[in-house]
């Protein structure tokens, strides 16, 4: 039987561990970079030794668990479990100074997150939640908020498809208090999960961001696809939400 309390813990001190080589590359004044898929897909030295040191800690701890990390092939095993790794999650946020960005781990069951951990080594803000125990940022349980559609701050994000987040923005925008785009799954998610905004919309992240859903669904929101649907990690399309708006924001997506 999987101690998903033991490998939360074990995984908030890897997290903390390898944060601290984030935070100094983080204060660093130049920081190199190259490109992935695009010129705002950026990689650091950051990224790819931060997905290093958390893949070896888990083949060494965790040896029949797979692995999928956005910095490296997928290490596959006969598991129904998968850690789903994020080195840093808002890579341009991190080269441009902004300090909005994470590092995290999920754990899923047959594609299904149990348990959800991202660290931000600057604001030393750890959010986390196993399946069924509800949502916490640091040792304080956390709960989503109860505003209305026309009081909420909403997320939207389909990048790389910007006329897609155009229409979809354009619908929003005149509907809520205001739309954001922070440019890191992990913040909005949790921010969702903490009070903090109200609903995310997004389309054409990865399993890596969208794990962390259930640090909103521990925090008493909701999440779904964008057909009303259970999301689990193989979607491109999620929308999260404190669950007041849920539907209204179900309506203004484009399927």
């Amino acid at each position: 039987m999987m101690n998903l309390e033991e490998i939360k813990n074990d995984l908030e001190a890897l997290l903390r561990n390898v944060g601290v080589n984030v935070k100094k590359g983080f204060e660093s004044k130049n920081k190199e970079f190259t490109t992935k898929s695009s010129a705002n897909d950026l990689l650091t030295k950051f990224d790819i030794e931060t997905n290093e040191a958390i893949l070896t800690h888990l083949e060494k701890n965790y040896p029949s668990i797979s692995i999928i990390s956005e910095e490296a092939d997928e290490i596959s095993k006969i598991s129904d479990y998968a850690f789903v790794v994020d080195p840093i999650d808002g890579t341009r946020n991190f080269v441009r100074n902004i300090p909005v960005f994470f590092i995290g781990i999920g754990l899923v069951k047959n594609g299904k997150p149990i348990l959800s951990i991202t660290y931000n080594p600057v604001t030393e803000e750890l959010f986390w939640a196993i399946k069924g125990q509800g949502a916490f940022k640091n040792n304080a349980k956390i709960s989503v908020g109860n505003r209305t559609l026309e009081l909420s701050d909403v997320v939207v994000r389909t990048l790389p498809d910007k006329k897609l987040e155009g229409e979809i923005v354009s619908k929003i925008v005149e509907n809520v208090w205001q739309v954001k785009n922070n440019m890191c799954c992990h913040e909005e998610i949790s921010g969702v999960a903490y009070d903090r905004y109200d609903g995310f919309v997004s389309k054409g992240s990865s399993p890596w961001d969208y794990c962390h859903c259930l640090l909103v669904e521990e925090a008493g929101g909701k999440v779904s696809d964008w057909n009303g649907e259970e999301f689990d990690i193989s979607k491109d399309n999620i929308i999260v939400s404190n669950g007041v708006i849920h539907d209204e924001l179900l309506k203004f997506v484009i399927t």
